[in-house]
């Protein structure tokens, strides 16, 4: 049987990481090990994350960021997989023992499925957009083809061969923004096979200071960090000439571009740049039409769709009340 090692980053969390191990604990496939990295908690995470005693196996280290800690994790991991999880959120309590079976099955990379936004408050989970990936991505193009088109997903919803993450390295430590899509863009660029399981679920929380990415950190910060995510797949791309198509190498390119004016506007500077503007506008437009006339402001390869009668079982069975519509909570 395959082995499973789930790692956790937390900074600050002490309010929330317990009620996170818990649903981790009570997986109908239990994890082989829980890791919980702190990365320089100021608050009672410690204390929190201790009570839980030996089954949860707690590393502390100065704060360095969520890359950091997740790598810390991945050192200390002895799992053929492995499931990079967030400190807040939750999932449904078959999502390892799905996963790790589709891996067993399919021999593929990585698997992914369904996550949902919630707002998660007095049992009940407020959920205002339609669940994401609730099918696999659609056919015609490669997982790098639509990545490079805008697609990306969270790891909450992964789970990931340790082999494909010895092959392709781990988080960058340079990036607070961005680390989680610089990374998955590395392993769709080695050729990794990805796989969908439909019959689990990711609830995403939502709260303020919802991503340990976000938390603090200045508008010019993100601005910088995502241009330097942009110029490190763009750099990349260029290296492994063929790896993508033309078009979307173009596209990439003006990722590029855009966030290059981005990070400008961020520092104060004035810009007339017209072009910038227009297509900034179109993306709002694109997504406010298809929040109206699908339900979700998602394109296409995120596959929205509603949320179905066993998934609502699922998130009852977390200890959550599923409520379509609401934005109240948290």
């Amino acid at each position: 049987m395959s082995t499973l090692s789930v790692i956790i980053p937390n900074y600050n969390r002490a309010g929330l990481i317990g009620e996170t191990l818990e649903n981790i604990l009570r997986q109908t496939r239990a994890p082989d090990e829980l890791i919980v990295v702190d990365d320089g908690s100021t608050d009672d995470s410690v204390a929190e994350i201790a009570r839980f005693g030996d089954r949860v196996r707690l590393i502390q280290q100065a704060n360095a960021g969520p890359g950091a800690a997740r790598n810390r994790g991945l050192a200390a991991a002895t799992g053929e997989f492995i499931q990079f999880f967030d400190s807040d959120d939750l999932c449904s309590l078959n999502k390892l023992e799905i996963q790790v079976a589709t891996l067993e099955r399919t021999g593929a990379d990585l698997v992914y499925g369904p996550w949902v936004q919630a707002r998660l408050a007095e049992g009940r989970a407020h959920v205002a957009e339609l669940p994401l990936q609730q099918r696999a991505l659609p056919d015609g193009r490669s997982p790098l083809s639509w990545f490079l088109r805008g697609w990306i997903i969270v790891f909450q919803c992964c789970m990931v061969r340790r082999s494909l993450l010895d092959r392709v390295g781990p988080y960058r430590t340079d990036l607070i923004v961005g680390e989680d899509g610089e990374l998955l863009f590395r392993m769709l660029l080695a050729g990794a096979r990805i796989v969908h399981a439909p019959e689990a679920l990711v609830l995403y929380r939502l709260h303020f200071g919802a991503q340990l990415s976000r938390g603090g950190i200045a508008d010019t910060r993100r601005a910088a960090d995502w241009l330097r995510h942009a110029e490190i797949i763009e750099a990349a791309l260029e290296e492994a000439a063929g790896a993508a198509a033309p078009g979307d190498l173009a596209r990439w390119r003006q990722v590029t571009r855009d966030a290059r004016v981005e990070l400008r506007r961020a520092g104060g500077v004035r810009l007339l740049d017209l072009p910038f503007r227009a297509r900034v506008l179109l993306r709002r437009w694109q997504s406010g039409l298809r929040r109206r006339v699908h339900g979700s402001s998602q394109p296409r390869p995120f596959q929205p769709g509603p949320l179905d009668e066993s998934q609502r079982a699922l998130i009852r069975a977390i200890g959550y009340e599923p409520v379509l519509g609401g934005a109240a909570g948290a």
